[in-house]
Parts: C-alpha cells; structure tokens; sequence
C-alpha cells in the first residue's frame, strides 16, 4: 500500500482547548513518518442538545467526523484518513502497512479496532471485519461517505438498540460497506482522560491488543498466522543450540520418556563430531552456521534451528536450550500448562527501561525504530505463530554490529513485524539463569546451594542452566 496515495487526505481531530494532546500527537506522528492536518473538533460545551446521542459529547464528536467527511467531498478526495489526538500508532507503521494491500472494493478500513464479532481472516496482516468498535485511527472510502454521514446522523430516528455513539452506528454499516482492519492492530488508543467520559482508561494493551471480548479474538492470531496450529495439544520442539553433547543426556532421556510423542529433538552442534553416540547424535539441522560467543551468527544458528522445527506442522512451541540447560518441572506439568496458556514465553524489557549499556548496544542498529526494542536473555519459548512471524524475513544483517544480538533479536524482531509483544508474550524468565553483578557469564553450579535451589523451584521456570556435567542436580529429580 501506498499510505499517501491511498489516504490523500489525513486529519487529526484535536479540540482547541487541548493544545497538550496537538504536541503529543505531533510528536508522534513526526516520529512514525506520518504528516495529518489538524481537524478542529467541535467543543461539546457548546453543543445545545445531544440530537440523538447518548450525551453532548458524542454528539460533538460525531458531528466533527461528519464535518470532516463533508471536507473530504467538497476537495473531491477519493479517500479520508481520521485520527483522533489520543490514537498511538506502531513504531514500524511505515513499513507493516506498506505491506497490506487493501481490496478494491473497500469502504470502511480501521488501522485498529475492537472486534465484537469475529473477523475473517484475508490477508498478512489484514481481515474482513464482521463488526467493530472505536474510531480513534479509520479511513472512509469516497463511495462510502454518504452512508457513513447519514448512519452518523440521529437526530429524529428512532432510538437503536445500540449504545448512542458514533461507532455504533457506523458499526451496523459493516454488514453492507465492505470493511477491513489491520491485524494485528497497527494503532490504539493511549492511556488518557476521556474528553468524552472524563475517565482515564484505554481498551488496547501497551502494544495494541484489545482488551474486551476476549472470547471474539481467542486464537485469532494463530487463525492468521499459523492456523495449522489450531486446536492441536501442546508438542514441544527442543532447540539445542550446543558445542557438543548435553551434559547430563540421563536427565534429558528421563524427561522425554514421560510423553515421547509429544516430543521432537534439533541439534546445532559447534563441533558435530562431539554428539556422536551421544544424547543428540542423528539430531543435527543441515544449515549449520559458523559461530562465535557474541556475534549475530547465534541468531542465525537459532534460526536455522527454529526453520527447520517448522516444517514439521506437529510442532506449537519451541524451545532454545544449551547444552547444560536441564528441565526443572516434569514434562507432563509443562505440557499441561501450554494447554492452558500456550503464550511465548521469556523475560524482556523496552528500551525506557533497559540498562545503559543495552540502550548503547542498541546504537549500532540506528534503523530499527527505538519503540521496537525489546531486550531479553537468549534462551525464550516460542508458539508456532511467533516462530513463523521472525523467521518470516532474515534482518540479521542489521543485528551485526550489535553485541549479544541474541539477547535482543527475537523480542526486537516480533515487535518490528507487528506482533504485539507486551499483550501476548509472558514476560517471565523461561530459563533460570544466575548472574554475580557485573559478571561476564553465570554461574555454574557442580554442587546446588540449597538457598539457590530455593531460588530455583520459586522462579517457576520450565528450565535451568547451568549445570556441567559433575554437577549434583540429578539428585533433586526436578526433572520428575
């Protein structure tokens, strides 16, 4: 899509009265790479009467939108885009919607919505809305703007069965105007005070994701992204990412043994000839990669690990592990709890509240959109639909110069294609993992002190490292 071409005409709704939310949005819109003309919006106080609508303030805004429309035909423009001044748009606007390709025939397209009946997917990126809600980022084709003023209109009619406000009724156009949404949404709403309800509130998740109706958008994503996936139980594909052999093949086996159907095995050795006859021989992806402590090639290892899991549809969930990683909750309690909540999984953080040190690593990438960065430990589950979604495009040449990029790639990578991270990732640790401060590395463990064990089985992680192959762990049977 050619966003100008497309929406040739883009107003942003601000009262004169809120100059706070004209900066903000400006601001915003300046750092996304997207010019919208400011749109006075009518001032309820000065509204007579509600003509129809629930109170005077949704009158006025209906009315605004309706002026707006009647703008955008007296410019005979084909197209107007609205936002309202509290609207958030993604970080990688300009690119994920460059990539939608809008039908013909639309009438009506939301850049984010609240779906209240289940839409269909059409597209990457893009579904058929069935009925929706909010107004805070649509666009309205010319074939439709006389509908939508007239539908906006309530004054005199009869009253609906609906809520008295503007997206209502334009709602109940959506079984007739073709209407289509970006999903994931590509714009929300931000934490504000209504000038509406005077409350303060937002229905979308810090990264869009609609917080009612849960039911309507259950699985929706993995509808869209992976609906291979659907209804299947949870299977695990097991990423070792390794030097050589695991360090404690015994445990590794005894875990497996619990389910082994539910269970596949990839293997990205360093050095190949160390698994042979050992826990992961016959376990090797093709694309071996090269690597070094450090550098981009342990993305691309991953990577090729997690292409390779793919192909086998069985598979929901991926795992990425080394070789003195164990498994520290029996197999059949982590399978259960996929079931029930079968979300990625690993501890992550924004670039506000990164360290100095990540914020400076994050330098190297100028090109990656700062709201984007999500930094996180290596080690992460995926479901199916975040593994197809980073490894849909290869953007590790933009990674190279920065350091430990595998502790930043993934979490980066789904927030740049559009996949909300904070709404849908469980942002807890995967793997227990203990740092001294300031150090390199972490620490092994030949023999587990008890207050670290205690740390250990609190942390409620599936899996800890690390563990050489002296180490006592076996004897705790956290594996069982």
């Amino acid at each position: 899509m050619d966003f100008e071409k497309t929406f040739p005409l883009r107003y942003y709704l601000n009262l004169g009265r809120r100059e706070d939310r004209r900066t903000e949005l400006e601001w915003h819109l300046d750092q996304v790479g997207v010019t919208a003309e400011r749109f006075p919006a009518v001032d309820a106080r000065f509204c007579k009467s509600a003509r129809g609508y629930e109170n005077k303030g949704r009158y006025a805004l209906a009315l605004t939108i309706r002026l707006a429309i009647r703008k955008a035909k007296q410019l005979k423009q084909p197209a107007i885009l609205l936002l309202e001044d509290d609207a958030i748009l993604h970080p990688n606007f300009r690119e994920l919607i460059s990539r939608i390709d809008l039908p013909e025939d639309w009438g009506i397209f939301y850049l984010g919505c609240q779906h209240i009946q289940r839409p269909e997917p059409m597209a990457d990126g893009l579904v058929r809305v069935k009925k929706a809600l909010d107004s805070h980022a649509w666009a309205i084709h010319e074939r439709a703007y006389d509908q939508v003023m007239a539908a906006m209109d309530a004054f005199g009619k009869p009253t609906p069965a609906h809520a008295l406000a503007s997206d209502q009724f334009v709602a109940e156009l959506h079984r007739t105007i073709p209407t289509y949404a970006c999903y994931p949404n590509l714009a929300w709403q931000s934490v504000d005070e209504s000038d509406l309800t005077g409350t303060t509130y937002s229905l979308y998740g810090k990264t869009g994701h609609q917080k009612i109706h849960p039911s309507v958008h259950d699985k929706l994503l993995t509808e869209c992204l992976a609906p291979e996936a659907l209804g299947k139980p949870p299977e695990l594909a097991l990423l070792f990412l390794t030097r050589g052999d695991v360090h404690h093949p015994e445990i590794w086996k005894e875990w497996i043994a619990q389910a082994p159907q539910k269970i596949s095995i990839y293997s990205h050795p360093k050095h190949p000839e160390e698994v042979e006859g050992g826990f992961l021989e016959g376990t090797a992806v093709p694309d071996l990669i090269r690597t070094q402590w450090g550098e981009i090639s342990l993305v691309r290892a991953s990577l090729s690990l997690l292409r390779e899991a793919l192909k086998d549809e069985d598979n929901t969930h991926f795992v990425l592990l080394s070789e003195s990683c164990l498994p520290v909750q029996a197999l059949s309690r982590i399978l259960l709890r996929l079931k029930h909540d079968g979300r990625s999984r690993f501890g992550f953080k924004n670039f506000e509240e990164a360290s100095a040190m990540r914020k400076h690593r994050a330098s190297s990438a100028p090109e990656i959109p700062q709201g984007c960065w999500r930094f996180h430990p290596q080690w992460w589950l995926l479901d199916r639909a975040a593994a197809k979604v980073v490894t849909r495009r290869d953007d590790t040449l933009q990674f190279e110069k920065f350091f430990a990029s595998d502790e930043a790639y993934f979490g980066t990578t789904l927030m740049r294609e559009g996949y909300p991270v904070d709404d849908l990732v469980d942002c807890r640790d995967l793997t227990w993992t203990n740092w001294e401060s300031d150090a390199g590395s972490p620490n092994e463990y030949s023999e587990l002190p008890p207050e670290k064990l205690r740390d250990l089985i609190n942390s409620d992680c599936f899996f800890a490292r690390k563990f050489p192959a002296d180490s006592d762990i076996r004897k705790y049977q956290l594996h069982r």
